[in-house]
């Protein structure tokens, strides 16, 4: 994985620098277990109250 040589090497073939696709997978991996914790938390009350207000307004501008 990012332990590989070959893999933390910068590749520069294309003129900018590059991730090995072990490091890419790696990373995406991490960033979707961050995440998925993120969009299990409940939606707070406040915002939820908000978005409703906001529903609202658009409904009353449109009549």
């Amino acid at each position: 994985m990012i332990g590989d040589d070959q893999d933390e090497k910068v590749h520069e073939s294309e003129g900018k620098p590059s991730l090995g696709a072990d490091s890419q997978a790696f990373i995406g991996l991490k960033l979707r277990e961050l995440y998925d914790d993120v969009v299990a938390e409940p939606v707070p009350d406040r915002l939820l109250e908000l978005l409703g207000k906001l529903g609202d307004d658009d409904k009353s501008k449109s009549e």
